[in-house]
């Protein structure tokens, strides 16, 4: 009996324990602020004070009136000493306008070839001097100056173009001393037959020949070479002369 009341007790005291040490745990904000204000944690914390650090300044000898220094005057008088960067820029490349080439005409005295129809009815061929203006290309000029036909004085004077009204010229180019000259279809065609289409050849060769480099005379169409004019079978496959017709 006595044995089991002893055990109780020991029961009793742990229970207590526990008991003290929940409500500690509760409480313990509330007992360390009370322990700040009554200045009891003063007489257990000791505040250990750290040593000052000691400078020591070294005195400075005395210097006489003609060693004392300059009074420093203060850095917002000082002027900030100027620096200068040189940066080398790389040259722009100038723009230099192209110098256009003005084309200047020139005149040249050429001479071509109309048709004169005498009183018997024979065609005959008749030269006039001509002022021509060109730029690069005086035969081009010339021959086109020859398609346009006689002026209304040559006309008074009697002189005829037998090459078609229509004619017109594509490109003329010299390869040694054949000038190479290439007409439209309509060069093809006369309306008075054999003699028209030969007269109006000797118009172009004997105009083309007035040129000094110039010997002999290759009629393309369309750019290709043919083999006759017209119907009538007028042979202009060769390069033509004078003495040709």
């Amino acid at each position: 009996m006595a044995k089991k009341q002893r055990t109780l007790g020991c029961l009793f005291y742990i229970a207590l324990v526990l008991l003290v040490l929940v409500v500690f745990l509760f409480n313990r904000g509330r007992l360390q602020d009370v322990l700040e204000k009554t200045g009891f944690t003063r007489l257990f914390g000791k505040q250990v004070e750290e040593p000052a650090d000691v400078v020591v300044t070294p005195l400075e000898p005395e210097r006489s009136p003609e060693e004392q220094p300059e009074p420093e005057t203060p850095e917002r008088d000082q002027q900030p000493e100027e620096i200068v960067i040189t940066v080398e820029k790389e040259p722009v490349a100038e723009t230099v306008p192209e110098k256009r080439e003005e084309t200047q005409s020139k005149i040249r005295q050429s001479r071509l070839f109309f048709i004169s129809v005498t009183e018997g009815g024979q065609i005959a061929m008749k030269g006039v001097i001509r002022e021509v203006e060109y730029v690069d290309a005086p035969l081009t000029a010339t021959l086109q100056a020859l398609l346009q036909g006689p002026t209304t004085a040559e006309v008074n004077q009697g002189l005829i173009s037998l090459i078609s009204p229509q004619t017109r010229i594509n490109t003329v180019y010299i390869k040694g001393a054949t000038a190479y000259v290439d007409f439209n279809e309509a060069f093809r065609f006369s309306s008075l037959g054999k003699e028209g289409m030969v007269a109006g050849l000797k118009q172009v060769v004997y105009t083309a020949t007035e040129f000094p480099t110039v010997k002999e005379v290759q009629i393309l169409l369309e750019g290709e070479r043919s083999r006759y004019l017209g119907p009538e079978g007028v042979a202009i496959d060769k390069p033509l002369r004078r003495d040709s017709f």
